[in-house]
């Protein structure tokens, strides 16, 4: 074996669906489509020049397959950058996702929960998101670039979105040929289309077309009024973006509705919220529901139950705890969030103060004395001013909803200094065939 030639046995899978495991002389080697458990002789395709780390693919295989390896459900797969864990079989994706929960946190007096299924493992995505090009014949694609490139994949066919996200983005490719709308061309910077956007709620779908500031509105009209005829439309909008830092839809960008309306209506706890192109909103719809009625049992909110619901996004959980008969402010720094919060919670009757401001700058209004805090921070976790925040609200117990166990590894040490102890830790996989991985803890004042 040589430094560019070596034997690996995979012990691991890292988030991109590399085999990892570790070789002498060399370190960490990243293998793609190896599993854990299988072995190979594998060709080393970059040495990193930071740390003792390669990435490599198979040349020949070794030894038996892994019994955990099943045909990934994607004509995508291995290509597009997306559901990575494809190649793994549900119940080993689940192991390993509680498995790196647990390595992150480390020994803690709370038992680890099993980590809670999704009710589905494909077609369960609301949202659909295509960079718009073409391929060496010259016909348009809708699809995905290869990581750390910008080779354009067709991801046409995805099984991982709901059926009717793919027969509208199909039905998309069709109108943007026939109207003979020119995808854009990143290299050159011409061309029209950008990015395609499907959302679905209820089998309801709305359509985002990203286009250039320059587009002629005639070419978008066609593709819209060619779209008009599925049965399953409710609207859709045309988006400006000229930006050249990758952004899909720009800060403070304006939806032009074409046709019906701007937004789809999605129901949370009872409550009836618009959603337009560019809001958050969990893409697997009856995990997060399941997750966000979890938190509202872990933070026992009921009648007289004073509540705080910081990262609030479009209102997920502070609907919940106030469907369970909480009063909740919410703080979220997107304002067109904080508005559809407002008016959701107004149409439904339920007791949310939705406020506009950041965790690490709240504004003035908060309660001083809340029963409870929720925080569900971004991937990166929380700031040292929404740990301040945290500590002035003092409140007996502290929910913390995480997508990074890692960061939430260093925010429990850090609100454990600050006397909060977990007392349940419960993960949850809202994102199969990814590494992805959601996790509540529920502490407690010391």
């Amino acid at each position: 074996m040589t430094r560019n030639r070596c034997e690996v046995l995979a012990a691991s899978l890292d988030e991109a669906g590399c085999g990892v495991g570790a070789v002498e002389g060399i370190g960490e080697v990243h293998v793609a489509d190896l599993l854990p458990g299988e072995t190979a002789e594998v060709l080393i395709d970059h040495h990193s020049p930071h740390a003792p780390r390669a990435w490599a693919h198979v040349a020949r295989r070794l030894g038996p397959t892994s019994p955990d390896r099943t045909a990934p459900a994607c004509p995508g797969f291995g290509r597009c950058g997306g559901c990575a864990w494809q190649h793994l079989a549900y119940p080993a994706q689940l192991a390993a996702k509680r498995a790196r929960v647990a390595a992150a946190i480390g020994d803690t007096p709370v038992p680890l929960a099993q980590i809670r299924p999704s009710p589905q493992v494909t077609g369960y995505r609301n949202k659909g998101k295509y960079v718009a090009g073409r391929d060496a014949a010259g016909h348009v694609v809708l699809g995905a670039y290869v990581p750390r490139t910008h080779e354009l994949v067709d991801t046409l066919g995805c099984r991982t979105v709901a059926p009717v996200i793919d027969e509208i983005a199909t039905w998309i490719r069709g109108a943007v040929e026939g109207a003979g709308l020119a995808p854009y061309d990143e290299a050159t910077r011409t061309g029209a289309l950008r990015y395609a956007i499907v959302r679905e709620s209820g089998g309801d779908v709305l359509v985002a077309l990203v286009v250039t500031s320059k587009t002629p509105r005639a070419a978008v009209e066609r593709v819209a009024n060619a779209l008009a005829h599925h049965p399953a439309l409710r609207g859709i909008v045309a988006i400006d973006n000229d930006r050249r830092d990758g952004a899909i839809i720009p800060s403070g960008a304006t939806a032009q509705v074409l046709l019906g309306h701007g937004y789809l209506l999605e129901e949370l706890a009872g409550a009836r919220v618009e959603v337009g192109a560019g809001e958050f909103l969990q893409v697997n719809r009856a995990q997060a529901a399941a997750m966000y009625a979890r938190v509202a049992e872990l933070a026992e909110a009921g009648p007289g139950t004073v509540a705080v619901d910081l990262f609030a996004g479009l209102g997920g959980i502070g609907l919940h705890l106030a469907r369970a008969g909480a009063t909740v402010t919410a703080v979220e720094i997107d304002r067109e969030a904080v508005a559809q919060l407002r008016r959701a919670a107004e149409r439904a009757k339920l007791p949310v103060t939705a406020l506009a401001g950041d965790a690490a700058s709240p504004p003035d209004q908060l309660p001083t004395a809340p029963d409870v805090v929720v925080v569900n921070p971004p991937r990166k976790g929380l700031s040292a001013g929404a740990l301040a925040l945290v500590a002035d609200l003092a409140p007996r117990t502290l929910v913390y909803v995480s997508c990074g166990p890692e960061s939430l590894a260093r925010d429990l040490a850090a609100l454990a200094e600050r006397r909060y102890k977990p007392d349940a830790i419960e993960p949850f996989d809202l994102m199969p065939g990814t590494a992805q991985v959601e996790t509540l803890v529920r502490l407690r004042s010391a």
